[in-house]
C-alpha cells in the first residue's frame, strides 16, 4: 500500500493502517529520536504521544506526501518542545539560550544529513540498473570489487567500470540536484 492510500485509510479510522504505520516506522523514529535526545524515556514518551495524538486528531489531518517524513518532523517537534520546556524550567534565560542554540544547530545539522541522504538515494535511483547494483554491492553491502564482479557475473575490470561510471554519474546527478534545490 502506498503512502497516499495508507494515510487515507488511517484518517478514515482504520486501526490496522495506524498499526502498519507504527510497525513500518518505529525503528526509524527511535533511531532519529536518540539522535535528538539521549533521554530514553523522553524519546519513548514522545513517540507514544505522537501516535496517540495522530489517532485522536486523524479526522483533522490533511494529506501528506510522505508518512515517514511527516512522522520524523512531528517527532522532532515534540522532542524539541519537550527539551525546550525542560530547559526553561531548569536553566536561567541566558543559560537556556546557549543550550538551545547548540541544540538548534545540532538539529539543523541532522536535518541537512537527512536531506543529503534523501538526495543521494534519489540520485542512485536515477542510475542504470547495473550501475545501481554495483554501487549497492560495493558501498551498502561493503563487498570488495572482486566480490562485486563475482556476484554480478562479470570480470573484475567490468565491475570496476560499473562502479567508476556510477560514481561519476552520481557526482553529476548530485551536483544537478544540489543546484536545483538551492
Amino acid at each position: 500500500m502506498d503512502d497516499h492510500a495508507l494515510w487515507e485509510a488511517f484518517t478514515r479510522g482504520d486501526r490496522s493502517a495506524l498499526e502498519f504505520m507504527y510497525q513500518k516506522n518505529i525503528r526509524i523514529l527511535i533511531a532519529y529520536g536518540f539522535r535528538i535526545s539521549n533521554d530514553r524515556d523522553l524519546v519513548q514518551d514522545s513517540i507514544q504521544d505522537l501516535f496517540i495524538e495522530l489517532w485522536d486528531g486523524r479526522e483533522r489531518l490533511s494529506a501528506v506526501a510522505s508518512i515517514k517524513s511527516y512522522l520524523l518532523k512531528s517527532l522532532r517537534y515534540k522532542i524539541v518542545r519537550s527539551v525546550r520546556y525542560a530547559k526553561t524550567e531548569a536553566l536561567g534565560d541566558a543559560d537556556y539560550q546557549v543550550e538551545y542554540d547548540h541544540f538548534e544547530s545540532r538539529m539543523l545539522e541532522e536535518e541537512t544529513k537527512v536531506q543529503n541522504n534523501q538526495r543521494l538515494h534519489a540520485a542512485i535511483e536515477r542510475l542504470p540498473k547495473r550501475q545501481r547494483e554495483a554501487i549497492h554491492l560495493r558501498y551498502f553491502q561493503e563487498l570488495s570489487n572482486d566480490e562485486v564482479a563475482a556476484l554480478m557475473g562479470v570480470n573484475y575490470q567490468s565491475a570496476c567500470k560499473f562502479i567508476y561510471t556510477a560514481l561519476k554519474n552520481l557526482r553529476d546527478v548530485m551536483l544537478l540536484i544540489w543546484a536545483v534545490s538551492c
